[in-house]
């Protein structure tokens, strides 16, 4: 390795180019990640997912869906699978101990608004199994099992994600992370967020079993049940297997004592007595914590689900969530990257939306849940039974309660404020300025002529990097007059306009003598940066101008040009000026040294001295201003309206200090032969010698069909 191969690698590391990374990386397939993957996956995106297990984790902790998530799992196309295997509920009940029904919610009210107006009971699991099926037959998606992620890193437009035992100096690259990594997620603590929250004294206890409860409690027992008591109030849950018990245990119990035999059967019979004992299936015991990332992105990576945000599960919210969560992520990384919406912009209001969410809707409710079914003063229960009679009374209450419940409240406000303030800040689109600056570092920069927007298209079409607009061409497409000082600033901003919108490249413009002394240089550069131009070239020839290749020529004092320039410097943002000085054919080749040196002096980024073409002339020009300007600072002119054939080899030219050379006029020149022919042709011949391919190859140049194709696509809704 060189010295001067070190910086390249340097840049390469900081900013590898996108086709070496992944585009989204996604840790952990649980529920919410695999939501993630297979929503990215279907808007065609390149997709990674990490998971630590050797395979899908079996854990079936969450088991109820929400109206909203269903509504969202059924536009990725799983919702019918997730049905097959799923238990609708309909109803849930608030229940005292003794059996009473304090009330019943029946979600068919909510009909009009839902085609799925029930929670759906199914173990998390299910919906993990379903998208695998789907993920293993997409091309565009890596599953990655056995491979924890140990720690991230935040690279400036992308992420380096490290798994365990990997090679410290051979991350995995993405331009995004949705990190799905659960509460202990290393990813947020690598990036050091905070989890900022509680953990309850109280631990959960769940049982599984398969005794049908309904043949002691009534067939009207709803299959998802909170039962309020102050001494040890529980939560009754449906799956398509079994019944579920939720207990709480606390913290002078250990997690032996909790789970044995005679311990868990002794909580069953306290919650419904029976003669023979429970037959139990699965039990497990776990701390419940109340905390919230104290951001949910940092740079590109975003946080989601439990590794974002955890709560008790007391009204089956934590899953939801995650799954809100995963649909607001990938909302916000495809904006970015398929619609130009600002990185920073859509990771912020991302943060904002779903932590918002977390914490003023799913915390709250979920602790207000838990506080109402533990609450132990008899006038505060009594007090809550009357609120829950009074809502069963009052049907629009009990149909926001509903919405509320089924997280429609809080997924509207993620989903609408994304539509309305998503796209609110466009990416810092990389300015012509910008563009043509780092042209010059990589090399010579040619440029060609171009006057109008299809000569502009036509420069891009051929390969050239980079768009020259002379005056010359301008004066003799629009007024048909010669280079003799009859462009305003008002006709070339007007061209210059219409040409940036039709091409990417960078454009650089010719700005004559600056249209008039030093202030109107200065609304010269204003006028012509408004309009696109990347770079704005003025000359020190005395108003009224004419053609460089024309003798006669009269110059302004040097110290007026120089004010020019500094003036322009001053007014620009980003593009590149040019001094051209016209001396050596007035005042000789040392004049044109000495004002060249002043006008770099001055500022300019490029010095052009008009007729200077010799190796020996162009070193000397570029050692009287290499002093100031570094790098190329020559711009050299190889118009056909002069002799240029002095002009070394380009590799001598480049070494001279020759970084911008310009073919201003060879496409007007052209295109007068061409019409001049056909016009004569169809004089004399009555056919241009044209035909349909040839206009097919011309409406191919302006995208006709792509936009008579865009068009249709909106008519019929598509995207």
């Amino acid at each position: 390795m060189t010295e001067t191969d070190i910086p390249a690698l340097l840049a390469l590391r900081d900013n590898p180019p996108f086709e070496k990374m992944h585009t989204v990386a996604i840790s952990g397939m649980g529920p919410v990640g695999m939501v993630a993957a297979l929503r990215l996956a279907q808007l065609g995106h390149d997709v990674i997912v990490f998971e630590a297990l050797g395979g899908l984790s079996a854990e079936a902790r969450a088991s109820t869906f929400h109206p909203s998530s269903l509504e969202l799992l059924e536009q990725l196309g799983v919702v019918e699978e997730l049905h097959a295997v799923g238990l609708k509920a309909p109803i849930y009940q608030y229940r005292e101990r003794s059996g009473a029904v304090l009330s019943q919610m029946d979600m068919t009210l909510l009909e009009g608004e839902t085609a799925y107006p029930y929670r759906l009971q199914s173990e998390q699991n299910n919906l993990t199994e379903i998208i695998l099926g789907k993920l293993q037959d997409m091309p565009n998606v890596t599953l990655r099992f056995n491979s924890p992620v140990a720690r991230v890193e935040r690279g400036d437009r992308h992420v380096r994600i490290h798994l365990e035992g990997g090679h410290r100096d051979e991350p995995i690259l993405a331009q995004w992370m949705i990190a799905c990594d659960g509460a202990a997620s290393p990813t947020r603590k690598s990036l050091g967020i905070a989890f900022e929250g509680t953990t309850y004294d109280d631990r959960f206890l769940v049982i599984s079993t398969t005794h049908e409860f309904r043949e002691d409690l009534g067939e009207d027992l709803a299959y998802v049940s909170y039962i309020y008591d102050p001494t040890e109030w529980g939560v009754l849950l449906r799956t398509p297997n079994h019944w579920r018990a939720l207990f709480p245990v606390t913290d002078a119990e250990t997690d032996e004592e909790v789970m044995s035999a005679e311990n868990m059967e002794a909580r069953m019979q306290r919650l419904n007595p029976k003669d023979t004992p429970y037959e139990i299936v699965h039990r497990n015991v776990y701390a419940v914590n109340m905390r919230s990332a104290s951001t949910y992105a940092s740079g590109q990576v975003l946080l989601a689900g439990d590794a974002a945000h955890c709560n008790n599960p007391l009204g089956g919210m934590g899953m939801n969530s995650g799954i809100h969560d995963a649909w607001a992520a990938v909302e916000c990384i495809n904006a970015v990257l398929t619609e130009g919406v600002d990185a920073t912009h859509a990771a912020t209001l991302y943060s904002e939306l779903r932590r918002d969410a977390a914490i003023n809707h799913v915390q709250a409710r979920a602790q207000k849940n838990y506080d109402n079914m533990r609450q132990d003063d008899d006038a505060a229960r009594a007090e809550q039974a009357d609120q829950l009679s009074a809502m069963d009374r009052d049907l629009f209450e009990k149909r926001e309660h509903q919405r509320n419940s089924a997280m429609f409240t809080s997924l509207r406000l993620t989903l609408g404020r994304l539509k309305r303030e998503l796209h609110a800040v466009k990416a810092p689109a990389v300015s012509g300025g910008q563009k043509f600056s780092k042209l010059l570092g990589q090399g010579p920069v040619y440029a060609a002529g171009a006057y109008d927007a299809v000569s502009a298209k036509l420069v891009e079409q051929a390969g050239f990097k980079a768009v020259y607009v002379p005056g010359s061409a301008v004066s003799a497409s629009v007024m048909g007059q010669p280079d003799l000082g009859y462009i305003g600033l008002a006709e070339m901003a007007e061209a210059v306009r219409r040409i940036t919108a039709a091409t990417d490249l960078p454009v650089i413009v010719d700005g004559d003598t600056g249209y008039g002394g030093v202030l109107q240089a200065a609304e010269a550069v204003r006028r012509l940066e408004q309009v696109g131009a990347a770079g704005i070239q003025f000359e020190d020839q005395l108003a009224p101008k004419r053609c460089g290749h024309l003798a006669g020529k009269a110059l302004v004092e040097t110290e007026e040009m120089v004010a020019k320039v500094k003036i322009a410097v001053a007014e620009r943002t980003s593009a590149v000026i040019i001094a051209r000085t016209d001396a050596k054919g007035v005042e000789g080749f040392e004049g044109a040294l000495a004002r060249a040196a002043a006008y770099a002096e001055a500022g300019a980024d490029l010095v052009f001295a008009e007729g200077v073409y010799s190796l020996e002339e162009l070193t000397a020009l570029r050692d009287a201003v290499r002093t100031v300007v570094g790098g190329r600072p020559l711009m050299v002119n190889l118009s056909e309206a002069g002799d240029s054939s002095a002009l070394p080899p380009l590799e001598l030219a480049h070494e001279a200090g020759v970084g911008f050379l310009i073919h201003p006029v060879s496409a007007v020149l052209a295109a007068a032969e061409g019409i001049a022919a056909t016009y004569q042709r169809l004089l004399t011949t009555g056919a241009s010698g044209k035909g349909q391919e040839d206009w097919k190859q011309f409406t191919t140049l302006l995208r006709q069909d792509e936009q008579l194709e865009r068009a249709s696509r909106l008519a019929a809704g598509e995207a």
